[in-house]
């Protein structure tokens, strides 16, 4: 099955080939002077993420199945793996770690009760077309071998879980879980997949931020080659 071009995509296309990437980096640049203003510790605290004081001052914020690393002297923020190290997913990085400094959206913090994307702050406004592009992505995972399925769910940091006839937990940081969930289908309805997030979700990132993550994560899981 071809990938069809998601927004994650066509952000990072724009960055390795330097078209129209303007835009994308005036908003990374305007994102760290932000953070640049908010006291580490709050950083930390507020992400979960994992201040060392040793050294370079920093902070490690968890990502699936990696990491990405803030120092302070000076400013830098890199990801520990080359396919987590491009601008697009620092930006997204920097409007987390800005998003759960404002507890944007409100004081909730993760309670483990879905949603799905209609129910995020603006989310009806993306919800047909986005829930169908990831649906689409999800059926290609879905479609896999369950052997390719597991080492893929791993790969990425993911665990099942025990919802729909099949589901699995990744979290794209500690305090931003996403549910990939499979229902099987029967003489009356067909087969079909869905992104659920924990309801405290816009508190930790935009949506058009989580947007984005979903399509990065569902695409790699569907497309990525072993």
């Amino acid at each position: 099955m071809q990938q069809s071009p998601g927004e994650y995509a066509m952000w990072l296309e724009r960055a390795e080939t330097g078209k129209n990437v303007d835009q994308l980096q005036r908003t990374y640049d305007k994102l760290l002077q932000s953070v640049k203003r908010i006291d580490p510790l709050t950083l930390a605290d507020m992400s979960a993420a994992v201040y060392k004081g040793d050294g370079v001052p920093r902070i490690i914020l968890p990502f699936l199945h990696s990491w990405f690393v803030l120092e302070f002297l000076p400013y830098r923020l890199t990801g520990q793996h080359a396919i987590i190290d491009t601008l697009p997913l620092k930006a997204l990085v920097l409007q987390h770690l800005m998003c759960a400094a404002e507890n944007e959206g409100g004081n909730m913090r993760v309670t483990g009760k879905w949603i799905d994307c209609r129910s995020l702050v603006h989310g009806a406004v993306m919800g047909a077309h986005f829930a169908g592009n990831t649906a689409r992505r999800l059926a290609a995972f879905f479609a896999l071998s369950q052997e390719k399925r597991a080492v893929r769910m791993l790969k990425w940091g993911g665990r099942p879980m025990d919802v729909g006839d099949e589901g699995y937990l990744f979290r794209f940081f500690p305090n931003l879980p996403i549910a990939f969930i499979h229902w099987r289908g029967d003489e009356e309805f067909p087969s079909h997949s869905k992104a659920l997030f924990d309801e405290s979700a816009s508190n930790y990132m935009t949506t058009h931020g989580i947007a984005v993550l979903t399509d990065f994560l569902a695409s790699t899981l569907a497309y990525e080659e072993d």
